[in-house]
């Protein structure tokens, strides 16, 4: 799930719809349904708002996940909605075609029918229209895209050098490769790191004036972009996060949008042992949605629940996620 936190460029063309949803996500999706809420406005432009991602169904699932994602789009009371399929059949052709004598002979799009069809009418049995019903083989230059309903069709821009991508970066949003990109920035480091900082931690303490200090310089040097994690590090600060006064004040940082408080989240959630892990993780997953990245919060909230299953900051921060609010909405809950 992600919500827009800025005002994005106007789109003129059909594929500037596909190019945009990296920005969108944060990533570019690969075999892939994503549907955009959209929403008119007084000028007749659309805004967008809730952008959904899952993965391509098998056939036989493809009613239940599209009925499914259709939901999730009732809380954002939207009247209409773009469908976009990325990717091909199970077998690289579209379903129920016999199998193509020679790759010349193979159909290139739309692919996935079944799929952009059972959206379209989850959609509309939820009081929600299609806006555009689209398919991309991928998200990248060069790929073939198509409208469903044959109106359209072509080969994609870079989505990496469209206005919408010039407008994320100057906003200082960053746009993964894949979803694989995103789980790296929380994945645990090496076992056997881990291992010693738990024995580390098991009897480390800090009083909470040193624990702030710690906590303190840790931030600035993340500011300065001269953090260093090493076991003195890790040690000190999973110890000083769990004092709540140091806890409180790093909720507050997440919920400002603190880049360098995101930073030494991430690191400390791929360093950091288990369970005390899903501190750091639950951080980062806040920051995400105080930000509008959603798929960055969903890793996050992952990487927290394994490390710490029933974390009460973790169980929070998901709340927030499944309620579908909106980035503001998450700031002022957690500020308060």
């Amino acid at each position: 799930m992600t919500i827009p936190s800025t005002t994005p460029p106007r789109l003129t063309e059909p594929a500037d719809l596909i190019t945009a949803v990296p920005v969108l996500l944060g990533f570019r999706p690969r075999e892939s349904l994503v549907l955009v809420t959209m929403h008119r406005q007084p000028s007749g432009r659309h805004r967008f708002g809730l952008t959904l991602r899952v993965d391509l169904p098998a056939p036989r699932h493809v009613t239940a996940v599209a009925a499914q994602t259709a939901d999730a789009l009732l809380v954002d009371a939207a009247v209409e909605a773009a469908v976009i399929v990325f990717g091909s059949g199970p077998d690289g052709r579209p379903p129920g075609r016999p199998k193509a004598r020679s790759r010349k002979r193979r159909q290139s799009g739309p692919l996935r029918r079944d799929v952009a069809n059972a959206a379209v009418g989850a959609l509309r049995a939820r009081g929600i229209s299609a806006h555009s019903v689209m398919w991309a083989q991928r998200c990248a230059a060069g790929a073939p895209w198509a409208c469903y309903d044959g109106c359209c069709s072509g080969t994609l821009a870079d989505p990496g050098s469209t206005p919408m991508a010039a407008h994320a970066v100057a906003e200082g949003a960053v746009v993964y490769g894949d979803r694989t990109e995103l789980e790296a920035l929380v994945a645990p480091v090496a076992p056997a790191v881990l291992r010693r900082r738990a024995r580390l931690l098991a009897t480390a303490v800090l009083d909470v004036g040193t624990a702030r200090q710690r906590f303190d310089d840790a931030l600035a040097a993340a500011a300065r972009c001269e953090l260093r994690i090493d076991d003195d590090t890790v040690v000190a600060l999973a110890a000083a996060l769990e004092v709540p006064e140091v806890r409180d004040q790093a909720i507050l940082l997440s919920a400002a949008e603190d880049p360098a408080a995101e930073q030494l989240w991430g690191a400390l959630a791929r360093e950091t042992p288990d369970p005390q892990a899903a501190v750091p993780a639950a951080l980062l997953a806040l920051a995400a949605l105080a930000s509008g990245r959603g798929a960055l919060a969903d890793v996050a909230l992952r990487r927290a629940e394994l490390a710490w299953p029933g974390h009460h900051l973790t169980g929070l921060v998901r709340t927030a996620s499944a309620s579908l609010v909106r980035p503001e909405q998450i700031r002022a809950w957690f500020a308060s």
